[in-house]
């Protein structure tokens, strides 16, 4: 990658060389960037293409401590590791001493901001979904988790924190999982609460045989035998739920269940797709939280232009 440097002759013209350097933009990735002199010591560098300025050095945007601790902090997070945890692991690895406080921040902030540039990846999904709900504790009472996955790849296509088990949630659930998938499915598997059939009809029902959608309902034990790719994953999130003993408030539960979601699909691979994440499954060739982040952060960043008309180039994403 070059950086651009402007170097002024004797005879006071000014001309632009290149020098090699391997730091990109950190807000949009470019590689069009220049020196812009120094602050507190540190070298800093403009990028030509969005115009921001930044120290040169491996740390993300406003960070002071480098992106790969953040990144495995975000990792280990998600796989079950408490906040002391992390921050041990981090000191032992590289050498940086981070609070449990400042742990979960980053995971606050990266869930949230990753969560919402997910939404703009389309998944190739199949056509049968399964949906169930569990009990988490928050706030000291029990609520429900409602979560819809993609039999085929595994992708989790929707999920909801709720007080209540009642019809507008279910209809919340149902409508964001068709938003995520932008198609309709085949089959929808579900238990035998009758809630489901009028939710069912308010958003699948279609009077054209094309767009139709079965709706499979089992109770008792067929309903687990159904259900049994579901109420996995019901077992996925309580690996992250369980030590924390529930969530201290709805807030916190929100983005540490939107980071969940975020790590199931995009990081966690799964041995019955042979290594795969369940997005690399469904044509979304972005892996991992590094991917993840420096994705959320130039889209956040060349989100105005695009606004304003101007072309905008986002990180790729390959479909299979």
């Amino acid at each position: 990658m070059n950086i651009h440097k402007d170097i002024s002759l004797s005879s006071g013209i000014s001309i632009g060389i290149c020098v090699e350097t391997n730091m990109p933009c950190k807000y949009c990735l470019s590689e069009s960037v220049k020196p812009a002199g120094s602050m507190r010591g540190k070298k800093m560098v403009r990028c030509l293409e969005c115009g921001k300025r930044f120290i040169d050095n491996d740390a993300l945007p406003n960070m002071r401590v480098n992106k790969h601790a953040i990144v495995t902090a975000m990792s280990l997070y998600f796989e079950g590791l408490s906040a002391r945890k992390v921050s041990r692991q981090l000191e032992s690895i590289y050498g940086e001493k981070v609070s449990q406080v400042t742990i979960w921040k980053w995971v606050r902030k990266y869930s949230t901001l990753v969560s919402e540039y997910a939404k703009t990846l389309s998944p190739q999904i199949g056509g049968k979904w399964h949906h169930d709900e569990t009990v988490i504790r928050c706030e000291g009472q029990n609520q429900w988790f409602w979560e819809m996955i993609d039999e085929d790849t595994r992708f989790l296509v929707a999920s909801h924190l709720s007080e209540t088990r009642s019809l507008e949630d279910t209809i919340e659930v149902f409508r964001q999982a068709l938003e995520t998938a932008k198609s309709r499915p085949q089959a929808l598997f579900v238990d035998g609460s009758m809630q489901y059939d009028a939710a069912f009809n308010r958003v699948f029902y279609s009077r054209y045989k094309a767009a139709q959608v079965e709706l499979v309902k089992r109770i008792g034990i067929r309903s687990r035998e159904t259900n049994n790719i579901v109420e996995r994953l019901h077992e996925t999130v309580k690996e992250r739920t369980r030590p924390m003993r529930g969530f201290k408030n709805q807030d916190s539960a929100k983005a540490i269940l939107a980071g969940y979601v975020v790590n199931y699909n995009f990081a966690r691979p799964h041995i019955s797709l042979r290594g795969k994440t369940p997005a690399q499954q469904a044509g979304i060739e972005v892996k991992g939280w590094k991917s993840l982040i420096e994705g959320a952060i130039q889209q956040e960043t060349l989100a105005p232009e695009s606004q304003q008309g101007t072309a905008v180039a986002p990180m790729q994403v390959v479909r299979q």
